[in-house]
């Protein structure tokens, strides 16, 4: 795989995380059923806008370009979430996991496959893991964000460093 590829797909992920940030953001507002799942929205937020700001660097030192404000992918974001906050919570859930899992088998993917920025891929991969994984967990009626803060707790002390 050439390191083009490589950096590009690095990119995209970067596009996923503000997409990420707007869908979840959409749900933070608009969908509460209990103090637990806005405290939830809240956490899912917190692990897209980590993510970005670590993948960062990796397009810096590569001169690639990205905007966090990309309005595309935010506006994108919050017109998918709207398409699935009137759902029941057991259902939303359950849309959520097959959502996400395809993007979990790909960003594992890239990780197994990166040669180059081999960090970078290997979060971008935990991410979507932590966030899969989570959804999995409240599907079952356990609480996801234990799984999410395991994530922060791993990856925040490198945003300092």
């Amino acid at each position: 795989m050439e390191n083009t590829t490589m950096i590009e797909r690095i990119s995209k992920a970067y596009d996923g995380e503000i997409y990420g940030i707007s869908f979840f953001s959409y749900f933070d507002k608009n969908y509460q059923l209990t103090a637990s799942s806005k405290t939830l929205w809240e956490t899912l937020i917190q692990v897209e806008t980590l993510t970005a700001d670590l993948i960062e660097p990796t397009l810096n030192s590569h001169q690639v370009q990205y905007d966090s404000n990309n309005a595309l992918m935010i506006n994108k974001g919050s017109k998918d979430a709207q398409k699935w906050c009137h759902l029941p919570w057991a259902e939303l859930v359950e849309t959520l996991v097959n959502w996400v899992e395809p993007y979990e088998k790909k960003y594992r993917c890239w990780a197994d496959e990166a040669r180059i920025e081999t960090d970078t891929f290997r979060l971008i991969a935990d991410h979507e893991t932590a966030i899969y994984e989570c959804f999995k967990a409240e599907k079952v009626g356990i609480s996801g964000e234990t799984i999410l803060l395991e994530f922060i707790r791993k990856y925040e002390p490198k945003r300092s460093s």
